[in-house]
């Protein structure tokens, strides 16, 4: 199938989201009223929300029939959290314009979502409550992934998909605050003003840009021949992954370097071969992975010639089940087929050893 027009659009709405993320995030660590606390104790921020509603928004003027799978609903937030979010959009849109220039290839507003007033926002963020499923298309979206990371001023990621019958066909990926010199990469002239975005189209290999500019080059994993070379890359949160199961995993492969950070930005730097494997092992075997956290990651590492499966039964993930993945923690890494193996059979026999 052709995905010309979605690349496009899914690029610049995270251009946009990415631009809007990184000039507030200062400000958002410094101010406590613009983060509130979900049910599940995890923190959003005003620019979660305002990412959500600026991708949406593009979505669904450029395609009014899609449905978007979003992590965030306006439940619970009051009028007035909300209209600091429109403020947000609204400064962000006269920033955009003078930083990118009239983007005449994408049309940013929909007549149903005009973002114009507190209703309007509201209307847009929610529509990404759809739960997903194994027939048709639908967006994935992420709009800061890494939240915590957002928080502390270090990784996050803007991260969209579209998944087709089940299966990613796209993916992009912003990451505002990424310097490759920090994990042994060498960074692009313009990277320091909003990071990088990478994207991939299934079967059209991976791609990396300055978030600033067009100048898109490919991405290429790194081939290892023993598991005692590779690169580890682990989230920061203990309360995230297995950190200890991780631990036991890296001993027994003779792993000894690893990078610890935030958001899906591990799936871009695995896709350089800046790391060479990603370990995410549930806390709880009753744990569900939520799609939005994997969906762009997996299709940028495939493409780039990685390797991407659950925890355990070295299954392919399966994007057609719902809002969340049914395996039991994921692993990607550089391959061949043959090191991916290795590491999945010690991590099932860590993870099966708990019971």
């Amino acid at each position: 199938m052709s995905l010309h027009r979605e690349l496009i659009v899914a690029t610049e709405a995270v251009r946009k989201a990415s631009l809007l993320t990184k000039r507030i995030q200062s400000r958002v660590i410094a101010n406590e009223d613009s983060t509130i606390t979900k049910t599940d104790n995890s923190p959003v921020t005003i620019g979660d929300f305002s990412a959500q509603a600026i991708i949406i928004n593009a979505i669904k003027a450029n395609f009014p029939e899609d449905f978007i799978v979003g992590e965030e609903s306006t439940e619970g937030i009051e009028d007035s959290f909300v209209s600091h979010i429109l403020q947000e959009i609204r400064d962000n849109d006269t920033d955009f314009e003078t930083a990118f220039g009239d983007r005449t290839e994408i049309v940013f507003r929909s007549a149903d979502y005009p973002l114009n007033s507190v209703a309007t926002v509201k209307k847009a963020i929610d529509c990404g409550d759809y739960e997903g499923g194994s027939k048709g298309r639908f967006w994935c979206l992420d709009p800061i992934d890494g939240t915590k990371g957002f928080l502390r001023g270090d990784q996050f990621a803007v991260c969209l998909a579209l998944v087709v019958d089940g299966v990613v066909q796209l993916g992009c990926i912003g990451c505002p605050n990424l310097q490759l010199k920090k994990y042994g990469g060498q960074d692009e002239p313009d990277a320091s003003k909003c990071g990088y975005i990478f994207r991939a189209i299934k079967e059209g290999g991976a791609f990396y840009s300055p978030t600033a500019c067009e100048s898109w080059k490919p991405v290429h994993v790194r081939k290892l021949g023993s598991t005692s070379r590779a690169v580890s890359l682990e989230g920061v949160e203990a309360s995230h992954s297995s950190h200890d199961e991780q631990s036991v995993i890296k001993s027994k492969l003779g792993v000894s370097r690893s990078q610890h950070l935030d958001s899906q930005v591990k799936y871009c730097l695995l896709a350089m071969g800046l790391g060479d494997l990603y370990l995410r092992l549930p806390l709880k075997l009753s744990y569900r992975e939520k799609i939005w956290d994997h969906a762009a990651g997996n299709i940028i590492v495939k493409e780039a010639g990685g390797v991407h499966t659950d925890a355990i039964d070295n299954v392919p993930l399966d994007f057609g089940r719902g809002r969340t993945l049914s395996t039991k923690g994921v692993i990607a890494s550089c391959g061949p087929r043959d090191l991916h193996d290795l590491v999945l059979k010690v991590s099932s026999e860590v993870i099966r050893s708990r019971n």
